[in-house]
């Protein structure tokens, strides 16, 4: 039975299995010397059971494509193509290729899809009675585990538009949530119940609050408060790991899920924008803090691409350190 190593693989969870096995060798596959290894046969249950969570379908995406567009699983279509191919030949399943053209099975994409259907309820039909035990049942209170952690030492930014020029920095009690009372509705807050919205750095802050050319802003720097040595995120933004043996149907479901969520939690909030349409996002927030019990969840900006978002659920949990006012010098706007 032929062996393959380490570096045919981008999946970090499956990497470090074939490291922990201690065994050096050759690559069948890829052909590297004295590297880790593993016999290929290791592999079979896995990819069984990852595989039997698709379907033939006559149009869309290669199995390939599919694995590697979701999880980057392997290091190249190339090493996608061989090790597939050969364990495709060598275990019981209806695929026949690396190539043939898949969809996930019926009971992932019923489940995923239940997102498109729970938004409509939400916004037209039942808001306040939603059947939280079906939520359950589909698995979703454990498709939101995947934490970071933020600590004493993380840096966060909230920034504040100036109308007035002359105007000094804003206090740092000035940096923080406006009063229940008038707060508004956000992509994870409802109104009258403010969450804390920061960046992990000064520049997508200045995208996110939609600064001009020549406007004036204060960046407040946060930190946690004292008190608090760290705080837990529900992280939409991971590079996701499938290796999870006895676990894949799970683990491809909560992927799937989060992306959708995801984009919708990026949109950005326009003008024209109705409070209902941010409904669903208010309540899976809600449920994410109710079921996992994290502080917070952080999710990439659609307005600048190298930044990501932090929603804090209760703004006592962090100290705004400092005050910078600066001038917007320059804008740049693409189509």
């Amino acid at each position: 039975m032929p062996n393959v190593c380490k570096d045919c693989f981008s999946d970090k969870e499956l990497k470090g299995f074939i490291n922990s096995q201690s065994i050096k060798g050759n690559c069948d596959f890829c052909e590297n010397k004295d590297i880790e290894i593993l016999e290929i046969s290791e592999l079979f249950d896995f990819f069984k059971e990852l595989l039997d969570n698709f379907k033939k379908v006559e149009e869309g995406d290669s199995l390939k494509s599919k694995i590697q567009g979701n999880w980057s699983l392997f290091a190249t279509l190339d090493s996608a193509t061989k090790i597939l191919n050969f364990i495709i030949d060598k275990i019981d399943t209806e695929l026949a290729s690396s190539d043939d053209i898949v969809e996930f099975n019926d009971d992932i994409l019923e489940n995923i899809n239940y997102w498109d259907i729970l938004k409509e309820q939400l916004i037209w039909e039942t808001r306040y009675l939603t059947d939280i035990n079906h939520i359950t049942e589909l698995g979703w209170d454990g498709f939101f585990n995947t934490q970071i952690i933020l600590n004493k030492t993380t840096d966060l930014y909230r920034a504040r538009l100036h109308n007035v020029s002359s105007d000094t920095a804003y206090q740092s009690h000035e940096m923080f949530c406006p009063p229940k009372h008038i707060s508004t509705a956000g992509r994870a807050n409802p109104s009258g119940i403010p969450y804390l919205y920061l960046s992990d750095n000064s520049e997508t802050i200045l995208y996110e609050i939609r600064a001009s050319y020549l406007d004036e802003v204060s960046i407040g720097t946060f930190r946690l408060n004292e008190g608090y040595n760290n705080i837990f995120i529900a992280d939409f933004t991971e590079n996701p790991t499938i290796f999870h043996p006895s676990k894949v149907n799970d683990k491809i479901k909560s992927t799937l899920l989060k992306q959708k969520i995801s984009a919708d939690l990026s949109k950005p909030m326009r003008r024209y924008d109705s409070e209902l349409d941010y409904i669903p996002t208010q309540f899976i927030c809600e449920f994410i803090k109710v079921y996992t019990g994290v502080h917070g969840i952080k999710f990439r900006s659609s307005l600048h691409r190298t930044g990501n978002n932090i929603v804090i659920f209760d703004q006592n949990l962090m100290q705004c350190t400092s005050i910078q006012k600066v001038k917007v010098k320059k804008v740049v706007i693409t189509t």
